[in-house]
């Protein structure tokens, strides 16, 4: 969940292999794992099924209202969703409470139902379980991460579990080994989702130098962009790229606007709002370096100090241009 991404993997090819971008996108899809499933069911089965199933539900449910309404049976309307209650805290006054609330459920409004959404440098996948709770269901929801399965569970002891959930309760899908900057080497996720999600990205290189730190991570981010935008749904008007990054240094000196501006026109800046870990239930940020109490807290103590995240879209230009 959410929780400093791994760093970029470099793949390393044999010499025979070196063939040019197709090789390279060959085994960037071969590296891609989850858990292990029968056959038929890996990532293009999952997004073929979801659109089928989405449709055959919808026909039927419209037929079911149609024998209903002929056979003169009233037709209850479905309750809303109960909003999950704020996790309990200092004692605020109603002017913050009421301003907590507001800030809750605009973090959740980034995200409905029927949207395909792609998370990416999921830490223990906490994050990834507490959206499909949110949403109801995982059937559109693709949770990754950079790590091995056998490192992702050496570092954080609760993934296994939290993964299963996301997959058998909700019929969410997981990934492993899936390098965020080049996601859109992979022929299934091209022009596929209408939301692509990475919290608190960190190379995670334990380099201590200041100017070349904060140049890395620019680094990071601008081929991250540059690939994620290729992976978004260009009919429609929702997609777009989050990122959740922490308020201070040396966040601030990344200058995510202007990498965006640089070296990804297409995008644009759509807005800016607060992560709230309250409006995610079960939601605990990690580090890339793992779980420890010496490092991170389970209440995400360490995003008190407040994080946002920023909402890129396709330019309208970008649009009138490939129109």
């Amino acid at each position: 969940s959410s929780h400093f991404c791994s760093y970029v993997q470099l793949v390393v090819c044999p010499a025979s292999a070196r063939r040019g971008p197709v090789s390279r996108r060959r085994m960037a899809h071969k590296c891609l794992k989850g858990r292990k499933k029968a056959k038929g069911v890996g990532i293009q089965h999952t997004l073929k099924r979801a659109k089928l199933n989405a449709q055959a539900k919808a026909k039927g449910k419209k037929r079911l209202l149609e024998r209903q309404r002929k056979a003169g049976v009233e037709v209850p309307q479905a309750a809303p969703a109960p909003k999950p209650k704020p996790a309990p805290g200092p004692k605020m006054t109603k002017k913050e409470a009421r301003a907590l609330a507001l800030s809750e459920e605009q973090h959740r409004d980034l995200y409905a139902a029927g949207e395909r959404i792609l998370l990416v440098g999921e830490g223990n996948f906490s994050f990834a379980l507490a959206l499909c709770k949110h949403l109801g269901t995982g059937a559109d929801v693709y949770a990754t991460c950079h790590d091995s399965e056998q490192k992702l569970n050496t570092k954080y002891g609760d993934a296994a579990a939290i993964r299963a959930e996301i997959e058998d309760q909700f019929g969410g899908t997981t990934l492993v080994s899936v390098d965020a900057t080049r996601l859109h080497t992979v022929k299934e996720f091209r022009e596929t989702f209408t939301k692509i999600v990475w919290n608190f990205p960190h190379a995670g290189s334990g380099e201590t130098d200041v100017e070349k730190n904060i140049q890395e991570h620019q680094a990071l981010l601008a081929r991250f962009f540059k690939s994620a935008a290729k992976c978004l749904d260009p009919e429609n008007p929702r997609s777009a790229i989050h990122v959740a990054l922490k308020t201070g240094e040396p966040y601030k000196s990344w200058k995510i606007v202007q990498v965006v501006q640089g070296y990804c026109a297409g995008l644009e800046l759509l807005t800016v709002v607060p992560f709230v870990p309250s409006a995610w239930p079960g939601y605990a940020h990690r580090r890339t370096i793992g779980f420890s109490e010496r490092y991170s807290k389970d209440d995400s103590e360490e995003l008190a100090k407040g994080a946002k995240i920023f909402v890129f879209r396709p330019s309208r230009a970008s649009k009138r241009g490939s129109s």
